[in-house]
């Protein structure tokens, strides 16, 4: 439903599960939005702690609270709120990630402007506190400004040699918003809106599949959380899990099965590659396309290894795997992806030089910022001093 002054209704889902020390400062972030045509759906998975009451106590009328009923998969839980959603377009954020003040009106401003049915921001990182042995939170704020719209097919290509990462697709979570109608046309051919266990990602190239571009804006909008919940960043921890860890209860749930094309580690886990990640999501989203790039798995051989440090181990068993399944020459792959890999070095220097002239982080044992609503009014301050220069 759009307003009289034609703005669209916006959902913000936030999926949760039992993660109130994150999950209360995230909803804040959202309820704080100065923004009269919002929904907010808190989807709860099967929660045990107080994760109902702290909604109750919010008392916002555009704050609905969801209970799955029993426990589900992150794409379960997902699915299920998409399914709940009355607005025209929709955004979902993390438990312990958050959208910036006004972010919605600038969403708003730029699904009016840019005419399009799908967009990404580029985000803030917000570390809280406790990670990488720190006691107080920090945020990294970009500092770059613009809106573009790219061409979808351009930039499946470009993740898939590696040249970018998968968070520059207009994936349905922090930053990245969707009419709902590409969603329906979505579920409509694939039966279910996520057809992956790894939700994010998939939406990233299923909603690329449909649509010939979208846009994307350099200003950040939202905020992704890294705490000790965080599912991804723990996966690509050396270290050996424990069972109460986040990937490892992630990986105990009752998933949608990983792509027959691509193999398990050795021990039934998934193989903690960002590369093998993005790969598995595009080919589950096969059927919204009609093409198949030739040699797509040789390729994709070479470019796993070539983003892979060469005492992976774990990688290196995984890959001689993948290669036997579909019998490429592991040996020559990995030739290739030792030039691969000097070439993206080469080429990536003074890109991250640009970018790191061009953010600013904030956050210091003097100046804590406790959490991801502390780190929002920080980042939007200085992105608006910025601004006045």
């Amino acid at each position: 439903m759009t307003s009289r002054s034609g703005a669209p209704k916006i959902t913000v889902i936030i999926p949760t599960r039992e993660r109130c020390d994150v999950f209360t400062s995230a909803l804040r972030t959202v309820v704080a939005q100065d923004y009269d045509n919002l929904e907010i759906l808190v989807s709860d998975n099967f929660s045990t702690d107080d994760t109902h009451e702290i909604v109750e106590c919010i008392a916002d009328p555009r704050v609905r609270y969801l209970n799955t009923g029993k426990r589900l998969s992150m794409s379960g839980n997902w699915e299920f709120a998409l399914s709940h959603v009355t607005g025209d377009w929709v955004t979902i954020i993390g438990d312990d990630d958050g959208l910036l003040p006004d972010a919605l009106n600038r969403a708003s401003e730029f699904i009016r402007e840019m005419d399009v049915l799908a967009f990404q921001s580029t985000i803030c990182r917000y570390r809280w506190p406790g990670n990488k042995g720190r006691q107080y939170g920090r945020i990294r704020v970009p500092l770059t400004r613009g809106e573009e719209v790219r061409l979808s097919r351009t930039w499946m290509n470009r993740v898939l040699q590696g040249q970018v990462v998968y968070a520059e697709l207009p994936m349905l979570y922090t930053g990245g918003f969707a009419d709902m109608r590409v969603l329906a046309d979505l579920k409509r051919r694939m039966g279910a809106f996520y057809n992956s266990c790894v939700p994010d990602v998939y939406s990233g190239f299923a909603i690329a599949s449909l649509l010939p571009r979208y846009g994307f804006s350099r200003s950040p909008l939202a905020i992704a959380g890294i705490s000790k919940h965080s599912i991804g960043v723990d996966h690509f921890r050396k270290q050996e899990k424990i069972e109460t860890s986040p990937s490892q209860k992630f990986a105990a749930e009752e998933n949608i099965p990983f792509h027959k094309d691509i193999p398990l580690m050795d021990d039934g886990g998934y193989p903690p590659s960002l590369q093998v990640t993005a790969l598995e999501a595009y080919l589950q989203s096969a059927p919204l396309r009609n093409d198949h790039p030739a040699a797509l798995f040789d390729q994709q051989l070479e470019v796993i290894l070539s983003a892979t440090d060469a005492d992976d181990c774990n990688i290196t068993s995984w890959a001689r795997k993948f290669a036997a399944m579909h019998d490429l020459d592991y040996e020559h792959a990995r030739s290739k992806s030792r030039r691969r890999r000097l070439l993206r070095k080469f080429e990536e220097l003074p890109v991250n030089f640009t970018r790191r002239i061009k953010r600013r982080t904030l956050g210091s044992p003097t100046q804590p910022l406790e959490n991801v609503y502390e780190a929002s009014l920080a980042a939007d301050a200085l992105l608006r001093k910025k601004a006045l220069r």
